[in-house]
């Protein structure tokens, strides 16, 4: 017990050393035209998110972690983490460092280098941490939103892909914020595998719902029941089986024979998929994410069924017809049943709406440049 007590000072020492150094003002100003910027998740291989970012501000990608996703250890990685980092940027030495939250304390690591050496920090938020459901204990969370808070007051620039979460920088103090929708182009499919369509029945339409690693909030069992008796609707489920066995037994359990699992798929083999399946679906309960699959879906040309929560609404627009508003068998079912009657009609309209979101992306990119060039 002593021993812990002794860590928790010695890290309370380091926070607040951290806080009054970022208190005090930039010792120099950027005069640079050409930026040399750097992106830095604490992943083992960075986010697409963060790649995506790189491509568009022709910057360097920097990722570092150790003992990944073990929490239990989050006392012992995270300062090792920040003090690799601090030493990464003074040898690299970039103008701008894009870092992801969360975890909050990279963004913090990258505020303090940017006080020493007069960089610009862009914060880009995959979430609000603190909001998250993945912090249960009151006391941690409450901790983490302090720092957050901190952080966004005193980042260059606030990064998010969802309209939800800007508004959420705004209250927690941020001066520039951007909103940068995820966007998937069209080059996208160039890389598809096509033949994947032939290891399934050319008689079905088919219904693509990518689960990835099986987030709890995901409801791939309510698509399975609600298509069941779907006439010449066919069910496609990826993602790990490791993480969604209990979705296959109630598949089974139904009696549901129009499902197929694929498990993870090969990347071109996924964008195959997309590619030439019917119809792309994503029913989930998560609050307050934008999930790839809806401008995957629209830059293959397909419909999405999509459960409305409040910042897809703000992407895709409250008229957007296929809007899932209850996640409930009937409702889903209702849904899909009309997207199959009317598929060319949500052709055409997914088109439209991946043209409108494009130019909208176009727009949010200029903004952020527009700050990052300002003097």
């Amino acid at each position: 017990m002593k021993s812990r007590i002794v860590d928790f000072r010695f890290y309370g020492y380091l926070l607040m050393f951290l806080f009054r150094s970022l208190h005090e003002k930039p010792r120099k100003t950027m005069g640079r035209i050409l930026l040399k910027i750097i992106c830095i998740t604490w992943t083992p291989s960075g986010s697409r998110r963060i790649h995506d970012l790189r491509k568009l501000l022709d910057a360097e990608v920097w990722n570092y972690s150790i003992f990944y996703k073990e929490k239990i250890l989050s006392m012992i990685k995270y300062p090792v983490q920040a003090v690799v980092t601090f030493t990464t940027l003074i040898k690299k030495r970039p103008d701008v460092v894009v870092v992801q939250n969360p975890p909050i304390f990279a963004a913090l690591t990258c505020l303090l280098y940017a006080k020493f050496y007069g960089a610009r920090v862009v914060i880009d938020h995959h979430l609000v941490w603190s909001m998250s459901g993945f912090i249960n204990n009151p006391v941690l969370r409450a901790f983490i939103r302090t720092v957050e808070e901190f952080c966004v007051k005193r980042a260059y620039v606030n990064t998010t892909y969802a309209d939800d979460w800007e508004s959420e920088l705004v209250k927690m103090g941020a001066g520039k914020t951007v909103t940068i929708y995820d966007f998937v182009d069209k080059t996208w499919m160039e890389r598809a595998d096509l033949s994947v369509r032939e290891n399934f029945p050319k008689d079905k339409k088919i219904i693509v719902m990518p689960c990835g690693t099986g987030h709890v909030l995901e409801r791939p069992d309510l698509l399975i029941e609600a298509s069941k008796e779907i006439k010449d609707l066919l069910v496609v489920v990826t993602g790990s089986l490791k993480y969604l066995g209990e979705h296959v037994e109630k598949a089974r359990s139904i009696g549901a024979e129009n499902v197929v699992f694929t498990s993870f798929l090969p990347d071109r083999q996924y964008r195959g998929l997309i590619a030439t399946c019917d119809f792309v679906a994503n029913v989930s309960n998560e609050p307050y994410g934008i999930p790839h699959t809806i401008t995957e879906g629209l830059a293959a040309g397909r419909p999405v069924i999509v459960s409305g929560n409040p910042s897809v609404r703000k992407l895709l627009g409250d008229d957007y017809p296929l809007f899932i508003p209850r996640n409930d068998v009937e409702t889903v079912k209702k849904i899909v049943s009309m997207a199959v009657e009317r598929e060319e009609e949500f052709k055409k309209h997914a088109a439209d709406l991946y043209l409108r979101l494009k130019k909208k992306r176009e727009e949010q990119v200029k903004k952020l440049f527009k700050f990052l060039y300002a003097h």
